[in-house]
């Protein structure tokens, strides 16, 4: 329920929401109170209560503060997931620049259906709230397949393959942990338009 409020409500909205149904049920709670019970309405006790709301604001602030920083980081983690792995990604296709066109070819179509994958697929599962690291696994095995399928020749070639090579180990790093988050702002398409060609 609150996954699909969040997805489904503007942030403005659930304020409005949220502080509007609190108020209008703290002062429901309190005209009830005073009616149930009239003599409350005397104020015999109200320093007390005074001193007792007061506490309880300091500690509600100091949660806030925690969950606020909690998101936060969560967030800029996300982010940093996100960056780092686009940057993988560029730099893979980047490194398969030093190799033949055909090999050069098929790196950058796995490149770009890897892209596709978790942009239309995984993506939108952890906007649901069901991340699934497999939800790329055939299309990682595919960008593996790809890198291997090309035999380097030389020390230039072997220096950029195992450039290469290190950049997408990171990449499925960096995939696995981010499927423990909500979905992302769409970064991973820096590199590649919805179409997935090439720059």
């Amino acid at each position: 329920m609150i996954l699909w409020l969040l997805n489904n409500l503007s942030t403005f909205t659930l304020g409005v929401l949220l502080v509007g149904g609190l108020t209008a049920l703290a002062v429901a709670g309190s005209l009830a109170a005073r009616h149930r019970f009239p003599h409350l309405a005397a104020g015999e006790h109200n320093e007390m209560v005074g001193v007792a709301l007061g506490m309880f604001g300091a500690i509600y602030g100091i949660i806030l503060a925690f969950v606020v920083v909690t998101l936060w980081t969560q967030l800029e983690n996300t982010q940093n997931v996100v960056a780092n792995e686009a940057t993988d990604l560029a730099l893979v296709v980047r490194s398969a620049d030093a190799f033949p066109p055909a090999a050069r070819a098929g790196i950058d179509r796995a490149v770009g259906s890897y892209v596709h994958a978790v942009v239309e697929v995984q993506w939108p599962l952890m906007h649901e709230g069901r991340p699934s690291f497999d939800a790329t696994a055939e299309q990682t095995r595919a960008l593996y397949a790809a890198l291997q399928a090309y035999e380097p020749q030389g020390p230039r070639s072997e220096t950029f393959y195992e450039e290469a090579a290190n950049r997408l180990n990171d990449v499925a790093a960096q995939r696995r942990r981010g499927s423990r988050w909500r979905r992302p702002h769409c970064r991973l398409c820096s590199r590649y338009s919805c179409t997935g060609e090439r720059w």
